[in-house]
């Protein structure tokens, strides 16, 4: 027998063959996902640490993005690494620090809001501190945390509303300011969730203003995200992906207790303790990520603190905020 014959495989059937195959018969390779490298300031806050959740739960994978999460204390920090390029994208760096680095032309662009209001920071003293209020400040020391952060403005608006004149100094996160204030080395210390909690509680410290005390400061957007100029140019769908991945986070970690689960274990703290900081800290309105809401008081603010040499014009305005939102459509 000729075995040749037996194994030949005829035009007509190999013709079969190639068009099974294009039709989608062989196994389709996934595509694989696009690394993004990211930025997030204080792991730990319920709002910044939200696209940690989302990438734990799967949310990003599904958008076909696999993070490369750092850490930072936040403001400068964040935007140094997006000017550089050194990262894709800048979660919450404050609103005063992108205005400043906009008016320089450095090469960032703000995509969406992170938090508007500031109901989430408060400012405490040492239980035996003889301040009461933000009122008995003259000539103290006040803390934020890095230049250009949210807690700078909120600060600076909060002892412009107090009408007193103390100085500002940064000391970093709220674990690092509470080992300050409690070793005397700072009179006002800043905090948000949880951090402090248990001190307060504790009868170790006294709250004596929280952010939304000063008027305008409820609706007023104080963190962004921001990206590079070049990769928003270059890679702009990645953005698009990471901004639906960023909405669908938000949506699912106010539906149920999964992610309230989640934070309370990054925290060491009882799910109590969690919901309160989400449901009273954190209002899920204040997590929109778009509009930028009273710009005008940001950029009269950046005007007195010397961040902007003059207040924008309103096309500088409208080039400032031409990309918020731009790819949650």
């Amino acid at each position: 027998m000729n075995t040749e014959r037996k194994n030949w495989i005829g035009p007509t059937r190999r013709t079969a063959i190639a068009g099974g195959l294009a039709a989608g018969l062989m196994p389709r390779v996934a595509r694989a996902a696009d690394k993004m490298r990211i930025v997030s300031s204080q792991k730990g806050f319920w709002d910044t640490t939200l696209i940690l959740f989302g990438q734990q739960k799967g949310i990003f994978a599904d958008h076909k993005l696999d993070l490369d999460i750092i850490w930072s204390d936040g403001g400068s920090d964040i935007q140094q690494a997006v000017i550089t390029g050194s990262t894709d994208f800048g979660v919450a760096p404050g609103i005063l620090g992108a205005l400043s680095a906009f008016e320089k032309r450095a090469p960032i662009a703000v995509t969406n809001a992170a938090m508007t209001g500031s109901s989430d920071l408060f400012w405490y003293v040492r239980a035996e501190s003889p301040i009461r209020s933000l009122a008995d400040c003259n000539g103290k020391t006040i803390a934020f945390s890095r230049p250009g952060a949210s807690t700078e403005l909120i600060a600076s608006t909060l002892i412009d509303h107090a009408g007193v004149k103390a100085k500002l100094i940064g000391t970093g996160g709220p674990g690092a300011t509470l080992t300050q204030v409690m070793s005397g080395q700072i009179d006002v210390g800043w905090s948000a969730p949880t951090v402090g909690l248990a001190e307060e509680r504790a009868g170790k410290l006294r709250i004596i203003a929280r952010g939304n005390d000063a008027p305008g400061l409820a609706a007023q957007t104080v963190r962004v995200g921001m990206t590079n100029s070049r990769f928003l140019a270059e890679r702009s769908e990645l953005l698009a992906r990471l901004s639906k991945g960023m909405q669908q986070t938000i949506d699912w970690a106010y539906d149920g207790d999964e992610a309230l689960q989640m934070y309370a274990e990054l925290n060491r703290v009882d799910i109590a303790t969690a919901r309160q900081a989400r449901d009273t800290n954190y209002p899920k309105a204040a997590l929109a990520l778009a509009p930028i809401g009273n710009i005008e008081l940001s950029i009269a603010q950046a005007v007195k603190d010397k961040r902007l040499s003059k207040p924008l014009t309103p096309d500088q305005i409208k080039a400032f905020t031409a990309n918020v939102g731009r790819f949650l459509a």
